[in-house]
């Protein structure tokens, strides 16, 4: 009886822990998926939007994985941001055409939107187009009054709704932001802060009283922020950092500096994050892969993968 005690001890040691702070990587279905963004809801159920279309609902505690919105539903094509806003009850998704780069989702209006999707039953509710030629919505973040503020990729600018609202409004524009805006998140200060992908740099908005934007300050990191993607609030003044050039890392704002620690190397092309309990999620967008063909392709399984908050 001691050694099938042992025997099973050692087995359960062996295997991967179950539940939002499980240690093993979660296998996606589909070897065109391209996940660049992760957004974790209620009930530890993470969504992983594809870059050719449709999200993904992710059981964190039992590893399940269904498709929950198709590709093409609601207009919405191939997928950066998605975002679990418990505020408003909504699943939001930035949706881009990228038709010009060879990439097609069938069923996707033409242009870039904004598509909201009820939390509880993926049903489309909401669709929104940026209102610039050639915008590119990449992520988005919501305030405590419920409005939502958008990351535009190709302008200096973040975009914002109001709940109720039927279109988009610029919030702030400042060209010291210049193109590349990428991962955005509410900090416990209450104000907005922000990445560039293409220079490296990270920003704080002021936010004030009234919901209007104040100064921009450029912030001073600890390294040298490579290729920052999604970035998502871990509470408090720190932030879970995606660096598409290969790390996955925890931000600690102090004032106008901020300590990087980098909580996993070496990885490819990681895009996404978003945090459950004391883990840190991953996905991996192979952007570059996708629309170079000719490129190395990523290696299959596309997965959701854990890093411990050290």
């Amino acid at each position: 009886m001691r050694r099938i005690i042992a025997a099973a001890l050692a087995l359960a040691s062996l295997s991967p822990a179950w539940g939002a702070d499980r240690t093993a990587p979660i296998d996606l279905p589909g070897d065109r998926l391209f996940p660049e963004s992760v957004s974790i809801g209620p009930g530890n159920l993470a969504y992983v939007g594809s870059l050719t279309g449709g999200v993904l609902r992710v059981n964190l505690e039992t590893g399940t994985v269904e498709q929950w919105i198709a590709p093409g539903a609601f207009g919405s094509g191939a997928q950066f941001g998605v975002f679990a806003d418990t505020h408003n009850h909504l699943l939001w998704t930035c949706t881009n055409d990228f038709s010009a780069r060879g990439v097609t989702v069938a069923g996707a209006d033409s242009g870039t939107w904004l598509k909201g999707f009820d939390l509880a039953t993926g049903k489309g509710k909401i669709s929104l187009q940026l209102p610039d030629k050639g915008a590119v919505c990449n992520d988005v973040a919501v305030g405590k009054d419920g409005a939502l503020y958008i990351a535009d990729t190709a302008f200096p600018h973040i975009l914002r709704w109001k709940p109720g609202s039927d279109a988009l409004e610029v919030w702030k524009e400042d060209p010291v932001f210049g193109a590349g805006l990428d991962g955005i998140a509410f900090g416990g200060d209450g104000n907005l802060y922000i990445n560039n992908v293409r220079n490296g740099a990270l920003f704080r908005v002021g936010m004030g009283a009234d919901g209007s934007a104040g100064a921009v300050t450029q912030l001073k990191t600890s390294r040298p922020l490579v290729s920052p993607d999604g970035m998502r609030a871990m509470g408090g003044m720190r932030f879970a950092l995606a660096e598409s050039s290969g790390t996955v890392s925890r931000l600690k704002v102090k004032g106008n500096t901020v300590e990087v620690t980098q909580l996993a190397e070496k990885v490819s092309q990681p895009t996404g994050v978003d945090v459950a309990g004391n883990t840190v999620w991953y996905v991996q967008g192979h952007v570059g892969a996708l629309f170079n063909p000719a490129r190395p392709q990523p290696a299959l399984p596309f997965r959701l993968t854990p890093v411990p908050n050290r």
